[in-house]
């Protein structure tokens, strides 16, 4: 018994910009990309690491591939590796993971493994499958099993599972009966608890630092919003409802901390929650926590986190800077009230310049560098709203070329993908969807800063051409 890993690497992006096969996912971003942003890149794969620490505490023979950590060029590469790993375990269940963007690149080494190891089950996880399991296991005949949430708790005994009946007894997947049918057991109505769970196997991190991206580490799980765009917040909401957000122990994350400066001399962190505070009075008390547990401990260490606008309180992330918190991306979208609403984002309170420019500008008094996310255009994107937008990338005092060409990604069953996909915007739907602007002076301001890049420009020439592009539409 024994059971092969595998994440591959995220080509397709490279293929689409003529680049394929001279360069790894890596390599590219750091072509375009200072040092100084690139080593905050998470590298390390904590979903696959985490299995790798479960199966190997119940005592099964496990190896794993990162295509994207050992740098990758081709597929074909990250199949000779996991050739090379299935030579050393009898392989009996192969797991895949990544979102949408990589599920070609998974179908396709689904397909040879069918071939090298045919009584092997094959799984898919991630939350692209979770979402989009039905549709999945309907069309692929190259994944058996799909992973519907977390699969520290499916892992073990789906390695022991011989046939449907067996599958029908694990909760958390979903699976096709004898007759072909996709069936679903959801996971049990209480989740991990997370401070339970082993610690995270660290088996790419050399790789990690050789490359020079971030060793990560993650304090919460999932998401207590539901933003139309994002598979964490209704990927929770899907699976545990309000208990589908939680939290680790401040002590033990710290303790991790520790452990990975002490093992393998990290130089700075990444926490990669998708929501390390929310705004309520308990996360704030835990940030703060976290924060002075940091510095009473003396661990020293820059990090970097990433958080909603509407939780980016002053004095709690005072707390945190003095603890090491160096950058934070802040996931502000767009300078329309009204596209936030179709968002979803729910920040209860009145959304203009004034409210960006006083809550990035607070974090920016205290030494921190914010990154805003911006969600430049959508299908409906208007000259009107590309105003507004630039009034707000103007407040956030960020220079970054890539503001001005942002675009909102439908991920294939999220509500927004099925709003755009009833409303008929989808150009392609499946497995990565793509959509055109509507508005031809939309297109013309994209354009504009698009001829402006290839001309050799940065933030200042992008930001002209937009702002002029506009001008001409007055």
């Amino acid at each position: 018994m024994g059971v092969l890993l595998v994440n591959p690497p995220s080509l397709s992006g490279l293929e689409g910009r003529g680049l394929g096969g001279t360069m790894s996912y890596f390599e590219y971003e750091l072509s375009f990309t200072d040092e100084h942003w690139y080593k905050s890149y998470p590298g390390e794969h904590l979903g696959l690491m985490a299995l790798v620490a479960v199966l190997r505490g119940a005592g099964i023979p496990v190896r794993s591939v990162n295509g994207q950590t050992e740098c990758h060029r081709f597929v074909d590469q990250t199949w000779q590796a996991m050739l090379a790993a299935g030579r050393e375990i009898d392989v009996d269940l192969i797991g895949f993971s990544g979102p949408c963007q990589v599920f070609e690149e998974n179908v396709d080494l689904a397909r040879r493994a069918r071939r090298q190891w045919p009584h092997a089950k094959i799984v898919l996880g991630h939350q692209f499958a979770t979402l989009n399991y039905h549709r999945i296991l309907s069309d692929y005949p190259e994944f058996d099993i799909v992973a519907i949430g977390e699969g520290e708790a499916t892992i073990v005994p789906l390695t022991a599972a011989t046939g449907a009946d067996s599958l029908a007894a694990i909760p958390g997947i979903a699976w096709r009966d004898d007759g072909g049918k996709v069936r679903m057991r959801p996971p049990p109505v209480e989740p991990l608890d997370l401070d339970t769970l082993p610690p995270i196997a660290r088996d790419e991190l050399p790789d990690v630092m050789r490359i020079g991206v971030s060793p990560t580490v993650y304090t919460t799980r999932g998401c207590p919003y539901r933003c139309s765009y994002c598979t964490t917040g209704q990927t929770a909401g899907l699976l545990h409802k309000k208990l589908g957000y939680r939290e680790r122990s401040v002590d033990l994350v710290v303790d991790e901390i520790e452990q990975l400066i002490a093992d393998y001399r990290i130089p700075h962190l990444t926490l990669v929650d998708d929501l390390f505070v929310a705004k309520t009075p308990e996360s704030y008390e835990r940030a703060v926590r976290f924060a002075r547990t940091l510095r009473e401990r003396k661990v020293h260490i820059p990090f970097m986190l990433d958080c909603r606008l509407d939780s980016a309180d002053a004095d709690v992330f005072r707390e945190l800077a003095e603890a090491g918190l160096y950058r934070v991306f802040i996931g502000i979208e767009t300078g329309s009230g009204e596209q936030l609403t179709f968002y979803n984002k729910r920040y209860g309170e009145r959304y203009d310049v004034e409210y960006v420019r006083r809550r990035v500008g607070g974090l920016q008094e205290l030494g921190i560098e914010v990154i805003p996310g911006i969600l430049t255009y959508h299908p409906a994107t208007t000259a009107e709203e590309l105003r507004e937008t630039l009034n707000v990338i103007d407040a956030c005092g960020y220079e970054s070329s890539w503001q001005f060409l942002c675009e909102v990604f439908a991920h294939p069953g999220t509500t927004l993908w099925k709003q755009y996909q009833r409303a008929g915007w989808l150009a392609e739907e499946w497995p990565v969807p793509a959509w055109e602007l509507r508005d031809p002076r939309a297109r013309q301001v994209r354009d504009a800063v698009l001829e402006a890049l290839d001309a050799g420009g940065g933030h200042v020439e992008a930001r002209a051409a937009f702002a002029a592009a506009l001008a001409a539409h007055d």
